[in-house]
């Protein structure tokens, strides 16, 4: 997911936060110690702003916990939208105080609230996830229901570096309770209804550099939610990019007409799913397994400046997913198949500490056209699309 620094710093409104200085010590002794001062206030509180169709334009402040560790620095956002529909006050507090890298978070913004508690070790961690939904005038209703979940569960992960490659995995499950609003028309009441679930994903990748200027990358996905009805929306397992819960804290692709989500521009945010990057951001069922390919070519390089690397790429995601997020390609079947391919530029950016990797891809093959996410007048398999991403593929 995109950093908050980086949507920031998009916004035009993010500066790294200077290193903070000791203070002059009057007593002048030799045993005596330097205390830190307190940050430069424009350093740990800065303005934020953003839009969404529901909302408008939506301004706030953000605030960091100034002289503090990067591991103990928590976020604090408070926002109000512009819009009269929608003027509401929005809070986000988070507090990485937690070992290894753990911490709570809570939220009411834009049509959500909800809390997490994460427990991390060197290659576990434990999460713990509330999410309901409160408004659904911020929703994409594409991608989300109206209901509410809790989560609880392990994440096991794993990172080894051999010689010229790097490999990846990762495994997590999550027991679950959904919680739907329906409507009861004989009634003409809402009611509750209750469902128990679990969600498997895992997934193995490797990137390995063939020679100086080339690398091959090889991703494996498997995923799959267990329960006794469909999934709501937000929980089913996304085919194409992130799902709604991993694209909640960015606010640039969280609501309904979102910068990064607004109609004619195509944006590619990597999840913990298939990725299978042709294809539109609301499809997704029940379970999906996928390969991911990718060969990519520097063609410049730079150890200072804005530009550190130019790349070209050539990728291919194939994938098989259920009947739900794609109607079957043969009547009878009980999945469906999906692949696209194409071509990009790699481009991987640095401003002081803050670098980060774009795509600009053109999936010119997606054999479910009409499933794609770009999807031009007369289109068909084989079609001029694009799309850009501010993130590695995987």
């Amino acid at each position: 997911m995109v950093s908050v620094s980086f949507l920031l710093l998009l916004s035009g409104v993010a500066q790294p936060p200077g290193p903070c200085r000791p203070a002059a010590d009057s007593t002048a002794r030799a045993d005596s110690t330097s205390q830190p001062a307190s940050h430069d206030p424009l350093s740990a509180v800065l303005p934020v702003l953003w839009s969404n169709d529901y909302g408008g334009l939506t301004l706030g402040v953000r605030a960091r916990p100034a002289c503090t560790p990067p591991a103990l620095r928590g976020l604090f956002l408070v926002t109000g939208a512009t819009r009269g529909s929608a003027a509401a006050i929005g809070l986000y507090g988070r507090w990485n105080a937690l070992p290894g890298g753990g911490g709570v978070s809570a939220w009411s913004v834009e049509g959500r609230s909800g809390a997490a508690l994460t427990i991390a070790g060197r290659h576990v961690e434990l999460d713990a996830l509330w999410m309901a939904t409160t408004n659904l005038g911020y929703l994409d209703r594409g991608l989300w229901d109206d209901a509410g979940s809790l989560e609880l569960g392990p994440t096991f992960s794993t990172t080894t570096h051999n010689g010229a490659s790097v490999f990846r995995a990762r495994l997590g499950a999550r027991l679950g309770l959904v919680y739907r609003n329906l409507w009861v028309s004989a009634l003409n009441e809402h009611h509750l209804h209750y469902d128990g679930f679990t969600r498997l994903r895992g997934e193995m990748s490797v990137r390995h550099a063939v020679s100086a200027s080339t690398t091959l990358g090889a991703r494996v996905f498997a995923g799959a939610y267990l329960g006794p009805s469909n999934p709501v929306r937000q929980l089913r397992i996304a085919v194409a990019a992130a799902d709604p819960y991993e694209t909640f804290t960015n606010p640039l692709l969280r609501s309904r007409g979102a910068l990064l989500v607004r109609p004619g521009f195509h944006y590619q945010e990597p999840g913990g799913g298939p990725n299978l990057r042709g294809f539109g951001r609301d499809l997704g069922g029940r379970w999906a397994v996928s390969v991911n390919l990718e060969l990519t070519r520097a063609i410049a390089r730079s150890d200072a400046g804005l530009f550190r690397e130019v790349a070209l790429e050539v990728f291919g995601d194939v994938g098989l997913v259920d009947t739900l997020a794609a109607a079957a390609n043969s009547p009878g079947r009980w999945y469906s198949k999906l692949y696209d391919g194409g071509v990009g530029i790699v481009t991987r950016q640095q401003v002081r500490d803050l670098a980060w990797t774009m795509r600009l891809e053109a999936p010119l093959l997606v054999n479910r056209w009409n499933l794609a996410a770009d999807y031009p007048t007369n289109s068909t398999s084989f079609a001029l699309r694009w799309q850009v991403s501010f993130e590695p593929s995987f």
